[in-house]
């Protein structure tokens, strides 16, 4: 068998910093911002001639996190009503013979003049921060939007969930300077981005769950919520870097 070797164009930064919280898919939580950074290639400022001509791009990059790890022909899809066998090339399962994602994503903008590199800045991101980019290609509607596509076992609706926040958190949010953090958060709650053996569990539509909390790390905060009238309810957000001094 033939082997193949390729270098990374660049690098992203992201506002995920750890896997849990990453969107399960791009373009469901809009806000999710990142900045691909491109190698220093005089070339690349060529390369990327009339690319902001589309509003949208297509991303291929390194699962970089899981190249070590051993895959496996059958996976479990962290939707829940999801078979409970999915071979993994009907996936889009990170555990894969060759660790490579594809993700279409918005471009907002090209930064030509940042040093160091070309920056793309991108939105309604699924991607880790220091992610490895192997290519880019502008998304196509007229050949990549097919109508009539079937979506096999995945087809499904997900189910979204209310969010609401308590006036300490809102508060919080008010202090932190990071825009539309909490739209940004809301959307990353709405699909509720836990394991899928807590959600299994711990169904927030059952009353019997009532009251029960959970928290998930997102920038600098552990993010605390509870489950309140089947819904997610945010009640405060840990500044982990004031309280580690």
């Amino acid at each position: 068998m033939n082997h193949y070797e390729f270098t990374p164009i660049g690098v992203i930064s992201s506002i995920f910093k750890e896997k849990f919280g990453v969107p399960r898919q791009s373009g469901m939580v809009k806000e999710a911002k990142a900045i691909l950074k491109l190698n220093p290639i005089d070339d690349y400022k060529m390369a990327l001639n009339h690319l902001e001509d589309f509003s949208h791009v297509w991303i291929l990059f390194v699962f970089h996190q899981h190249t070590n790890m051993i895959w496996k022909p059958l996976i479990h899809p962290p939707r829940l009503e999801a078979p409970s066998d999915i071979g993994v090339f009907a996936s889009r399962s990170p555990h894969r013979p060759n660790a490579i994602g594809l993700s279409a994503v918005k471009l907002d903008s090209i930064d030509y003049n940042s040093s160091n590199g070309i920056e793309i800045h991108l939105s309604g991101v699924d991607f880790l921060d220091q992610t490895p980019v192997l290519d880019i290609k502008p998304y196509l509607p007229y050949a990549d939007l097919i109508q009539e596509a079937k979506g096999g076992w995945a087809n499904e609706e997900i189910l979204k969930y209310p969010v609401s926040f308590s006036p300490l958190s809102l508060d919080q949010i008010r202090m932190v300077h990071f825009p539309n953090l909490q739209i940004l958060l809301t959307e990353i709650l709405q699909w509720d981005p836990r394991p899928t053996s807590q959600k299994k569990q711990y169904l927030i539509n059952d009353k019997k769950n009532e009251a029960m909390t959970f928290a998930f790390r997102f920038l600098e905060f552990d993010v605390s919520w509870k489950i309140q009238d089947q819904a997610i309810y945010v009640i405060e957000l840990k500044n982990l870097r004031k309280s580690s001094i």
